[in-house]
């Protein structure tokens, strides 16, 4: 930037031109004062203005560095209150800037300089970091996004599989209760279908069957006598008749056992027989098995002997059975005269029966009408209980299905925020403590699947990552820096000196007003500084030699 020289050789060399009109803001970039610069040179009011425009590069950066940061920062940033942030962040650098420049005196205590130039060092180093770390998590993003994929794949695999199997766990659940309501429902329309329309097929039976006492009772009378002339009819047995039944019976079994004892006798003398006749033919038998010379023999003898016993006791047998079948055919002659005299008991009683035929068709009837009343509570009853139970059910059912959805919601809330978290940071959506810890990853830490030869090249990782951030940092900050240092390697001009010199008399001023202050504070007090004849020394003494203004 430089001023076109004048050809005139008559014009004063520290005139404003009309350059100074459009460098006025330029010189307030550089904290300087148009009046007092006025007075100065063209050659430094030109290095002042070179002053104020190194501000402009901090400034340009700070807006372009906050835009950047905002972008990298939000995945949908809101661009009016971004654009907004960032101007107001240039703005904010921007005068930081200014003031240091309108405050830096080159005159000034060598600690005072100190400070500036380090709290303007620590603002740059803040500012530069603040810019290059995101620029760096910008630049590995790719890196990090795919190595926090691998290793939330797995993660993210686990926690669906378990989604799935607890959301499946939950539909059978709930088909279960609706399988269950359907099983119910269908239990009870079906125990209610089955039992109503056994007892309303009841109805027409109990309501037709009107029985008239005195027609029952002749109806009764009626079937009694058909059944009485029937040759097949047997009356009632009285107790004599049932006497004679028990001796028949009594003498059947007598019988049966005493023909089974004769039958047996004649069995053993058929085979004593034939037992002699093998005997004398000297051959073995039933009752001697040993062989013997033929003839008779005392064995022969003996059996002879038996036998003539078994043929008494099979004679004697024989009369005692015959006895008793005599005596069985008197019985059942007996009983033939028992049974007519039965009969005849029968008839003659009855004509007297008609009576208990009434009683007995009036007690049918009180039956027949409280079985009918009975029938149809019944009915009533079930008609009025089956909806009740219809609703029980469906409540039931209701409640179970609004604790599976309960249970629903909580599933849905326990893992579908967890998997769309995931989801998201698996398409990259990262938060800025996710991306550091990536960041982290990738350069120091080797990936779950590394083989060797990236083990081995994982060491050299971080210095290519520092060098990267090192270099983005090493630029920001020296940028940064490029008004201060400016400053500081520029000669102090006569702006600085004229800037300067009532600096110094000022201070001055005020060193002797303290030393002064403590001897006549109590006359100043008094009688006022102005009355004192040490405040014109002390006056006099520090001079302000300031040059009037030249027009």
């Amino acid at each position: 930037m430089h001023w076109p020289l004048s050809h005139d050789p008559v014009a004063e060399a520290d005139i404003p031109a009309r350059w100074d009109r459009y460098m006025r803001p330029l010189y307030w970039l550089a904290g300087a004062r148009w009046e007092t610069l006025r007075h100065c040179p063209p050659s430094e009011r030109e290095r002042i203005a070179v002053l104020g425009s190194t501000v402009l590069i901090p400034t340009i950066m700070s807006f372009l560095g906050m835009i950047f940061y905002s972008k990298s920062r939000f995945a949908d940033p809101p661009w009016l209150a971004v654009l907004g942030m960032s101007l107001a962040w240039a703005f904010v650098i921007m005068n930081t800037d200014r003031i240091l420049l309108a405050t830096y005196r080159p005159f000034q205590a060598w600690y005072r300089r100190t400070m500036q130039v380090i709290f303007r060092f620590g603002l740059a180093a803040v500012i530069s970091v603040a810019i290059g770390f995101p620029f760096c998590l910008d630049q590995y993003r790719p890196a990090i996004t795919f190595r926090m994929q691998s290793e939330l794949q797995g993660k993210l695999n686990k926690l669906r599989e378990d989604e799935a199997a607890k959301r499946g766990n939950l539909s059978a659940e709930l088909q279960k209760i609706r399988d269950d309501e359907t099983a119910a429902r269908k239990t009870l329309v079906d125990d209610y279908t089955q039992k109503h329309d056994a007892l309303v097929a009841q109805l027409p039976a109990l309501e037709t069957a009107i029985l008239n006492p005195d027609v029952y009772a002749d109806s009764r009378m009626d079937e009694e006598k058909t059944k009485a002339s029937d040759p097949e009819f047997v009356a009632p047995a009285s107790s004599e008749t049932r006497n004679v039944q028990a001796a028949i019976e009594a003498q059947r079994e007598t019988i049966a056992k005493t023909k089974a004892e004769h039958e047996a006798k004649l069995d053993l003398h058929r085979r004593l027989v034939e037992a002699v006749a093998r005997e004398a033919a000297g051959q073995p038998n039933e009752f001697y098995p040993e062989p013997k010379k033929p003839g008779t023999g005392p064995r022969t003898k003996d059996m002879q002997a038996r036998d003539k016993t078994v043929v008494a006791d099979a004679a004697r047998l024989g009369a005692a059975l015959t006895g008793l079948q005599e005596a069985m055919a008197a019985n059942d002659k007996q009983l033939s005269a028992a049974r007519l005299v039965d009969r005849n008991a029968y008839l003659d009683g009855l004509a007297g029966r008609r009576e208990t035929f009434i009683e007995e068709a009036k007690e049918k009837e009180r039956i027949r009408k409280d079985r009918l009343a009975k029938v149809k509570a019944e009915i009533e009853a079930m008609e009025t209980e089956h909806p009740v139970q219809l609703k029980k059910i469906a409540d039931q059912t209701a409640a179970l299905e609004a604790t599976h959805g309960s249970n629903s919601k909580r599933h849905d809330e326990t893992y579908l925020p967890h998997i769309q978290r995931i989801e998201r940071k698996m398409n990259g959506i990262l938060d800025p403590m996710e991306e550091t810890v990536g960041l982290y990853n990738v350069i120091f830490l080797p990936p779950p699947d590394a083989d060797a030869n990236e083990q081995s090249q994982q060491k050299q990782k971080w210095i290519a990552g520092l060098f990267q951030f090192l270099v983005i940092f090493g630029t920001l900050f020296v940028l940064d820096l490029v008004p201060i240092m400016t400053k500081i390697f520029s000669r102090p001009g006569p702006y600085d000196v004229l800037v300067e010199h009532p600096e110094f008399i000022a201070n001055n001023n005020v060193r002797a007003f303290h030393a002064e202050y403590g001897k006549h504070a109590d006359d100043w007090s008094v009688t006022g500084m102005s009355e004192q004849h040490g405040a014109p020394d002390l006056v006099k003494s520090h001079p302000r030699s300031l040059p009037p203004p030249r027009e």
